[in-house]
């Protein structure tokens, strides 16, 4: 089942598959994008350890197959971000690497989850490009440490990311903006925050439903500024977790 949402002027949710759709699809600044990351060689207590290889081999096709619709889809000068953990950022450089340069951006969350011995208090975020590698026109830059709390009880989707985080990406992006793995639209809140027209993709009902709601709901909120200052992102002391990932 397919169906498209046009919430406003620029503004389009598409509900379907995006290995299907984001081919049909062009003309974007950037795609931010946080894929299903759960690779087979992840082992957790009581989990068996026998892998198949072409477990990986396939989900590294599928991934690659993904990414070059990415740099399809990318205007010239356009960038990619992709969320990942430890685990899968491997397989998903291995499919950017003959597409992309990148460097690798880490999502401090100040905060300890869910584990044993060593438990996970960061996402990595895989970002890609085609030309010559972004450089501020301010001469100042960016650490490559991004410190953002996570979402507690509050998020509706179980991998919602604070749309404080997804803005401070976007601080750097051109105007239209894609999100093929759209979840619960915390990128399109975003993106529609500061202006810029966004299309998403959800190819679960429930979570498009959420998106469409939630998106259309940051459209009518009043912008006082055409393009918001990026939110700073501070120092957390260092919590821990006892729910979630």
């Amino acid at each position: 089942m397919t169906r498209t949402e046009h919430l406003a002027d620029g503004v389009t949710l598409h509900l379907g598959d995006c290995l299907e759709l984001l081919p049909t699809l062009s003309g974007f600044d950037a795609v931010i994008m946080d894929p299903p990351y759960a690779i087979p060689t992840q082992v957790a207590a009581g989990r068996s350890k026998t892998r198949s290889v072409g477990d990986l081999s396939l989900i590294e096709a599928t991934f690659r197959s993904v990414l070059e619709s990415v740099r399809r889809s990318l205007r010239p000068g356009g960038r990619a971000f992709v969320f990942c953990d430890g685990a899968s950022y491997p397989v998903m450089y291995r499919a950017a690497y003959s597409q992309f340069s990148s460097a690798l951006l880490v999502w401090d969350k100040g905060r300890i989850g869910m584990g044993r011995e060593f438990r996970k208090s960061h996402e990595l975020i895989l970002h890609l490009w085609q030309s010559d590698t972004p450089v501020f026109t301010d001469g100042v830059g960016r650490p490559d440490v991004l410190r953002f709390a996570p979402l507690g009880q509050e998020r509706e989707h179980e991998a919602e990311k604070p749309v404080a985080l997804l803005d401070h990406l976007l601080t750097v992006c051109g105007d239209r903006i894609c999100d093929p793995f759209m979840g619960g639209g915390s990128t399109g809140v975003a993106a529609v925050a500061r202006g810029k027209p966004f299309v998403g993709i959800e190819i679960e009902p429930r979570f498009f439903d959420m998106a469409c709601a939630r998106i259309d709901a940051a459209i009518k909120q009043p912008r006082m500024f055409a393009e918001p200052r990026a939110p700073r992102a501070e120092p957390l002391e260092l919590q821990f977790e006892t729910t979630g990932r």
